[in-house]
């Protein structure tokens, strides 16, 4: 008897515990923390930008890259603080999943200036922009996105001069920007 109860455990448990994993595979209602978005500013100002999220094994942590597309100038929202930007970095995003359908993540990207062709630089940052907000999955898909930006000038970054403003920076401009993310669908 207790033979046959040892082997209908195992049976069970070798059912249910292969089965429900290949089942939640194929639910498409599990979000996962991955794919191409495009994101759009929501009025009263305008903008688009876009990037590609990779996640880890776990699917709760991420990191993305992406472009602005069409973009707020620095200057428009916090008047003439900056030097004007002729061309902007890549976005560099490290995300992280809160909860079942929210997300959190830290951003940056350089605002640059074309230092001309006799100069051995191509570039000098002129702006560093950082981001960190939430985004909430409201349909499959679609993503609802509050952004908090703070924008720096680049002598923000003067010890450990790592890139990253420092920890005392205080930020020249801060404004908030929400969006509607929708994910690049795949080829059926």
């Amino acid at each position: 008897m207790k033979t046959y109860l040892l082997h209908l455990l195992v049976i069970l448990t070798l059912v249910f515990g292969v089965s429900v994993p290949a089942a939640a595979d194929k639910d498409d209602s599990a979000f996962k923390l991955e794919g191409v978005w495009v994101a759009k500013v929501l009025p009263p100002y305008y903008g688009q930008w876009s990037y590609m999220v990779s996640a880890d094994p776990s699917g709760k942590r991420g990191s993305a890259h992406g472009s602005v597309d069409i973009g707020p100038r620095a200057n428009f929202i916090c008047g003439d603080l900056f030097e004007p930007a002729e061309s902007e970095s890549p976005i560099l995003v490290s995300m992280v999943m809160t909860g079942p359908d929210t997300i959190s993540y830290n951003s940056i990207w350089y605002g640059l200036k074309d230092l001309g062709p006799m100069s051995p630089l191509s570039n000098e940052i002129v702006l560093i922009g950082t981001v960190t907000g939430e985004l909430e999955v409201v349909a499959p898909g679609k993503m609802h996105g509050t952004h908090h930006f703070a924008l720096y000038t680049p002598d923000a970054d003067i010890a450990p001069h790592d890139g990253l403003p420092d920890e005392a920076a205080v930020p020249v401009c801060k404004f908030e920007l929400e969006t509607m993310d929708t994910r690049l669908p795949m080829p059926e």
